[in-house]
C-alpha cells in the first residue's frame, strides 16, 4: 500500500498544495478544534517558521501529494513536529507509516532517538504514540520509561 510513496525534502516555505492538504486534514481529523480554520498566516507561523534545523518532507505517489511531515534535526535524534496527510486514504495508516519512516531515518543517520512530542494519556488523538516502544517521558529533567504508566501502574519518583 505504501510501496509507491516517495519522500522528497523541500525547502521550508509556503506551498499552496501543502496548505490545501493541511486544511483537508484539519477538517477531517480536528473539525471544530480551531485549527480547521487556520489562515495562510497561522499555518505559516505554526509550521514554517523555525530557528533550528527544520526539514519539510513531502510524500508523493503517482496520484500526487499524500503526506507532509515537518521534522527538527537535533544532535541526538529527530523531533517530529507535525505530520498531515490525505484524510481520504484513512485505511492506508499514513501516520504510522510516517513514524516508521522517521525511525528508519534515525537509524540511517546514526541518531539514537525519535521524539514524538507531547503525550497525554487520556487523549484519543495522541494514543497512537503508545504503539511505539520503547517510550519514555521527561519528568523533572529525568527520562522515565512510560510502559508502566501506559499499563495503568504508577511510576515511582517526583512529579
Amino acid at each position: 500500500m505504501h510501496a509507491g510513496l516517495q519522500a522528497h525534502e523541500r525547502p521550508l516555505g509556503f506551498r499552496d498544495e501543502h496548505y490545501q492538504l493541511y486544511m483537508r486534514y484539519q477538517s477531517a481529523r480536528h473539525a471544530g478544534g480551531g485549527m480547521d480554520q487556520d489562515s495562510h498566516e497561522q499555518y505559516t507561523h505554526f509550521l514554517l517558521q523555525s530557528r533550528v534545523d527544520t526539514r519539510l518532507i513531502e510524500f508523493t505517489d503517482a496520484g500526487g501529494l499524500r503526506m507532509v511531515s515537518i521534522l527538527d534535526v537535533l544532535n541526538d535524534g529527530l523531533s517530529s513536529v507535525y505530520t498531515f496527510f490525505d484524510p481520504d486514504l484513512q485505511p492506508a495508516s499514513l501516520g504510522t507509516y510516517n513514524i516508521i519512516w522517521q525511525i528508519a531515518q534515525c537509524v540511517a543517520n546514526g541518531l539514537p532517538y525519535l521524539y514524538l512530542g507531547y503525550w497525554i494519556r487520556g487523549s484519543r488523538k495522541m494514543a497512537y504514540k503508545a504503539n511505539f516502544k520503547p517510550i519514555e517521558g521527561l519528568f523533572d529533567g529525568q527520562w522515565i520509561d512510560l510502559r508502566a504508566r501506559m499499563e495503568g501502574q504508577e511510576i515511582q519518583g517526583n512529579r
